[in-house]
């Protein structure tokens, strides 16, 4: 009966820690011209620590990462398309769109907050 309910219990913690992992996308433009580029993108991109998938477009000359950010950051990724001779730079990012939100919502609770002040200052 003690193993059923630590068995049940290792279960739940690992259940509960795969649901709080959180993922980002990261899009990068990417010097990509053929075919075997794309080959050694995927063979040395996709294993890089917590890249959990990764897309190319050769049309577009894009990379689409989905990552942990508890295990990487775009830099170390920008880092690991260096090692392979690749430039890459950031098109879209989930956390840069993050923060940008996060920086306009407090300059709106800023100008909020000097309108209120200016008003009760002309009073």
């Amino acid at each position: 009966m003690k193993r059923i309910a630590l068995i049940v219990m290792i279960a739940c913690m690992s259940i509960g820690a795969w649901a709080r992992s959180e993922r980002r996308t990261v899009v990068f433009d990417v010097d990509i011209h053929c075919q075997g580029c794309i080959d050694k993108i995927e063979k040395n991109i996709a294993f890089e620590r917590g890249v959990k998938d990764l897309e190319c477009n050769l049309d577009e000359k894009t990379v689409q990462i989905v990552y942990d950010p508890a295990k990487t950051d775009i830099k170390h990724l920008q880092a690991a398309f260096a090692k392979i001779n690749k430039t890459a730079s950031v098109r879209y990012s989930e956390e840069q769109e993050t923060q940008d939100n996060d920086r306009q919502q407090e300059q709106d609770k800023e100008k909020e907050v000097d309108a209120q002040t200016g008003a009760s200052v002309q009073q």
